[in-house]
C-alpha cells in the first residue's frame, strides 16, 4: 500500500473510536456522522487501491 492509503486509512479508524467515544457520552448526532465519515472514508480508499491494483495487472 501506499503511503497516502495508509494514512487515510488511519483518519477513518481514527473516525470510529471518536464515533464510539461520542455515542458513550450521548452525543448520538455527532457519532453518526463520524461514523458514516470513517465508513466512506474507508468504502473510498479500498475501492481507490483495488482500482490502481487492476490497472497494473
Amino acid at each position: 500500500m501506499k503511503q497516502t492509503t495508509v494514512i487515510v486509512t488511519i483518519v477513518a479508524l481514527v473516525l470510529m473510536f471518536i464515533s464510539i467515544a461520542s455515542w458513550i457520552f450521548k452525543q448520538e448526532g455527532f457519532s453518526l456522522v463520524c461514523a458514516n465519515l470513517g465508513t466512506v472514508i474507508l468504502l473510498i480508499a479500498y475501492l481507490w487501491d483495488n482500482r490502481r491494483k487492476d490497472e497494473n495487472d
